[in-house]
């Protein structure tokens, strides 16, 4: 029997998903991952996300622990808590290394390489 995630752990992993799995929020870490550190200002004009909405999703990911901020004088400024996507991202690429049948995927016969699948294998392991 293969080891089990143990429950809290896969809690955590879950949580971080859905999280995620709002396009406005994770348009907002994809922001803050590429741009770095930015004010709540600078966010809103990166992204076009205009408040309350950018106040609101922002506190989402706050409350998760999935960013962190600075305050400096009246600015608030927002990070990626890169540290809390650690067991989502080592899930993720675990689980990108897995074929639909649990198995790593096959090589490519002419490069060697692990052959990329179609859009339509995707949805089938999902």
């Amino acid at each position: 029997m293969p080891d089990r995630i143990p429950d809290p752990s896969l809690d955590a992993l879950a949580e971080v998903l859905r999280t995620l799995g709002h396009d406005t929020r994770l348009r907002l870490i994809a922001t803050l991952l590429a741009q770095g550190e930015k004010s709540v200002g600078e966010i809103e004009a990166f992204t076009g996300i205009g408040q309350p909405g950018l106040s609101q999703q922002l506190g989402v990911l706050r409350k998760a622990e999935l960013v962190q901020t600075r305050r400096a004088a009246k600015q608030v400024y927002y990070s990626v808590a890169s540290n809390a996507f650690a067991p989502a991202a080592a899930f993720l690429a675990a689980l990108a290394r897995t074929g639909p049948s649990g198995t790593a995927p096959r090589a490519d016969r002419k490069t060697g390489s692990p052959a990329r699948g179609s859009a339509a294998m995707f949805a089938k392991i999902l």
